[in-house]
């Protein structure tokens, strides 16, 4: 039923605006692009559903169109202002985001090579019930039940340093990431509480120039996007006004000169 009335809506719209010839042509709106690729995909979606009982094996990949379905409710947008604002905000953004993402990255990967040199595997700690005389790897193993275990963010390598430094730029227990990188005294040796508190500068730059400097960036760039397609969004309706208002004062001079020159 809703593909039967919007295949109307289309065939309706093409033959009052045309399908490409004409500055209101169909086919030169995106949002009108985008109905029509819907319209077209419902239709084959229910050709495909009426063919495929006698013939599933050719016509039974085809019903992949059947997802296609699911952007539908985008028709709404091309009628609700708010919304195409918002999606032209985010379209307008991509590009500038890209550029950003980039440089989040270059920040990334800078930290998680930095962080690889001064943690490798310096992040081990023993895990038991005699810890009291543990100084390294060998104290721990040799009391039975106690483990040799790694902390769950580390910075063995370049993987696990950029998850710990994502999981940092989160503001999510940031925190003991960064007492466990104080309390590191090198490889196979129990950390010692603040035993090296220079290595804070790490973690406070790292929070300073990617957690906060460059992630607003984002909000920041999709702010003026906003702005931005805001006021032209402003101008057109604007325009649009300011022509609907002419044509109706053109048909308004038109019917007086007509009674003018009737009563002439």
């Amino acid at each position: 039923m809703f593909t039967f009335i919007f295949a109307v809506e289309m065939i309706i719209k093409v033959l009052a605006y045309g399908l490409y010839i004409g500055e209101s042509a169909y086919l030169k709106s995106g949002w009108n692009v985008m109905d029509g690729f819907l319209v077209i995909i419902s239709t084959v979606d229910v050709i495909v559903t009426l063919t495929a009982r006698s013939s599933p094996r050719i016509f039974g990949i085809l019903r992949v169109f059947r997802l296609l379905r699911t952007l539908r409710p985008l028709r709404v947008i091309s009628r609700a202002p708010g919304l195409k604002l918002v999606v032209q905000t985010l379209l307008s953004s991509l590009r500038p985001i890209g550029n950003i993402v980039l440089i989040c990255c270059t920040f990334f990967i800078i930290f998680g090579i930095l962080g690889v040199q001064l943690f490798k595997g310096k992040m081990y700690h023993c895990v038991g019930e005699s810890l009291k005389d543990v100084r390294t790897k060998q104290d721990c193993l040799k009391y039975p039940g106690n483990q040799w275990v790694n902390s769950q963010y580390n910075f063995d390598n370049l993987g696990q340093a950029l998850m710990a430094l994502f999981v940092l730029s989160s503001k999510d227990g940031w925190v003991s990431i960064m007492y466990t990188g104080i309390d590191a005294v090198g490889v196979d040796k129990q950390p010692i509480e603040n035993y090296n508190e220079w290595m804070l500068l790490y973690f406070i730059s790292f929070l300073l120039l990617v957690g906060f400097f460059v992630l607003n960036m984002f909000v920041g760039v999709v702010i003026e996007n906003f702005h931005k397609c805001r006021e032209e969004q402003e101008r057109e309706e604007k325009a649009r006004r300011a022509a609907k208002r002419a044509k109706k004062f053109e048909e308004k001079r038109r019917s007086n000169l007509n009674i003018y020159n009737k009563a002439i």
